[in-house]
């Protein structure tokens, strides 16, 4: 192999390594932003680490997750976003409550979309291998991948 085409593999390789980072990064921000819209919705309040004890609690709470801090005054719950906003969503119990509540909604919601989206998808005939038939490896293994019921002898 010549030294021209190796690195011209090198640099595809490289390319392509660097677009499935940015495909990573890109969904991590996606959920950290529906996170954030969840702690809004629940009234967290956002605080910049401006100072240096908010900058200290940036760095050394967990990140993209709820961290409960009891304080003699109060709970506190904190969630740390250093990529997106350098900033701690801070609420209360009340807050998290809240949050747990949008956190259950929204996981009722996607099961009943997905539940939707299969009986539409069964009702028009397509099942998982289609409506016509199993194409795939158990297509060519399986007799009654035509359609055929399993109780047909053909």
């Amino acid at each position: 192999m010549s030294r021209s085409l190796r690195t011209l593999a090198c640099l595809a390789l490289l390319g392509a390594l660097t677009a499935c980072e940015a495909v990573k990064h890109d969904i991590r921000e996606s959920s950290t932003r529906s996170m954030e819209d969840q702690l809004k919705a629940a009234g967290f309040k956002i605080m910049l680490a401006d100072t240096q004890e908010r900058q200290k609690m940036l760095n050394s709470l967990p990140p993209e997750r709820v961290t409960r801090i009891p304080r003699p005054d109060n709970v506190y719950y904190i969630y740390p976003d250093p990529d997106v906003c350098s900033c701690l969503y801070v609420g209360r119990e009340v807050e998290f409550e809240k949050l747990q509540q949008l956190g259950a909604e929204l996981a009722q919601s996607n099961r009943a979309m997905i539940t939707h989206e299969i009986a539409e998808n069964q009702q028009a005939g397509w099942a998982p291998s289609g409506p016509w038939g199993n194409w795939g490896y158990w297509g060519i293994t399986n007799p009654n991948s035509m359609g055929r019921p399993a109780w047909d002898p053909e």
